[in-house]
């Protein structure tokens, strides 16, 4: 049984294999989720987030020759095809689910902004990388469709509006959330959104941000891990402060800590909380699926997402290693093909079937910005994501990662 470093390389080796297995051999499209076990399932619908993590994947996998680099170049190719020519969508904003086949909507779902956004941090990450004509020309194609304005103002119904919405059906024109009244997982929207376009800048600052102090720890409530990591795979935020005083790099670390000391405290007496085991987040239960979070932000029945624990590497490495490690040791059965389950609750004898294409993802990611930082350093290479850095307020802040969380400007 591996530890240490050969544990973290076994699990992204792991998560990379899932990106190689369940992305359809002729459109890239990567599957939502599969079954964490040998043999297979019958899961047919792709996500477009899925597949942006699938992009980074062909990279990291080419970087660590677990995959040909022309092989890996192909599977890039395909997938940057199907998204401009295949893929179902609005304003060139892509449908949440599609079928992985056909790229065609599925379960009547929205054209999602943030879910068309992480797929194009992967794209951004991905042209970095591979330094080729065509990639560059599918790569622009894609991400000059998007129309930030009509998703920005409701299609110009909201000339005034702030924060980007949620996304839109045809059954119902525009969802009626925004990115985001409650801080969550929407960096990159704006980062890219302001790289990419002449919209408005101070939806940045109009992002809801509530602060909270768990036993000394401050950070902004958010509940869930993953909203904390969940932009930072693609982008770094460390040594920065944006225009309210604000580090992100040190907010993710502080809610990391406050959530794994919830654990440790564990009010509500759940089976295996502790030191080495925590992680709420969004996650399979037994009772379906549910975003988890403390504290600040109590929804907890004693599941935890193991992925979501060993994503904070980059900022918590000592405790998401040890997390990993006893996780491997101490709970055997809940282990499979792709590593950990997307969800475990010991409390309930129960460990999820399924691993889930995101959350795999952001591990790997996680990772990786422990290990070599490749993937950040590659998506804030282009002149659009700087410029994204720059109107949104970001800039240097050297000493500033030791904390604190904010400062007065």
């Amino acid at each position: 049984m591996s530890s240490g470093p050969a544990l973290l390389d076994d699990l992204q080796r792991r998560a990379f294999d899932f990106f190689i297995e369940h992305s359809h051999p002729k459109t890239g499209l990567t599957k939502d989720r599969a079954v964490n076990k040998p043999g297979g399932d019958t899961y047919t619908v792709a996500s477009a987030a899925s597949t942006g993590f699938a992009l980074t994947a062909y990279v990291i996998g080419t970087e660590r020759k677990w995959i040909d680099r022309a092989d890996a170049k192909k599977r890039t190719v395909t997938t940057l095809k199907s998204i401009n020519d295949l893929v179902e969508g609005e304003h060139g904003w892509l449908y949440h689910f599609i079928n992985w086949e056909t790229g065609k909507r599925e379960w009547k779902c929205e054209a999602s902004t943030i879910d068309t956004a992480i797929l194009l941090a992967g794209v951004f990450a991905t042209e970095r990388y591979w330094k080729d004509k065509e990639i560059t020309q599918l790569s622009e194609r894609f991400w000059n469709r998007i129309d930030w304005q009509w998703a920005l103002t409701d299609g110009g119904k909201k000339p005034n509006e702030t924060l980007i919405g949620h996304g839109w059906k045809p059954e119902e024109g525009f969802l009626g959330g925004r990115w985001s009244a409650q801080y969550s997982e929407e960096k990159m929207l704006y980062i890219m959104g302001c790289g990419l376009s002449n919209i408005r800048t101070d939806g940045w600052e109009t992002i809801g941000r509530k602060y909270e102090n768990y036993k000394g720890i401050e950070f902004i409530t958010g509940g869930p891990l993953f909203i904390h990591q969940m932009s930072e795979g693609f982008f770094s935020f460390k040594g920065m402060r944006d225009k309210l005083g604000v580090n992100y790099f040190v907010n993710t670390k502080n809610a990391t800590l406050a959530n794994r000391q919830y654990c440790i405290d564990n009010p509500k007496n759940f089976k295996a909380y502790g030191a080495d085991f925590w992680g709420l987040s969004a996650c399979d239960h037994p009772g379906g699926y549910n975003a988890f979070g403390a504290p600040g932000w109590i929804d907890d029945n004693g599941t935890i997402t193991p992925t979501s624990a060993v994503a904070s590497m980059p900022f918590t490495p000592k405790e998401s290693l040890a997390f990993a490690e006893a996780m491997r040791k101490n709970h055997p059965k809940a282990w499979g093909k792709y590593g950990f389950p997307n969800g475990y609750n010991p409390n309930q004898n129960w460990i999820g079937p399924d691993v889930i294409g995101i959350d795999l993802g952001m591990m790997m990611l996680g990772i990786e910005a422990h290990r070599t930082g490749m993937i950040q350093k590659l998506t804030m290479s282009h002149p659009a994501i700087k410029r994204g850095y720059e109107r949104v307020g970001l800039k240097p802040a050297p000493g500033s990662d030791s904390g604190p969380l904010r400062v007065q400007k």
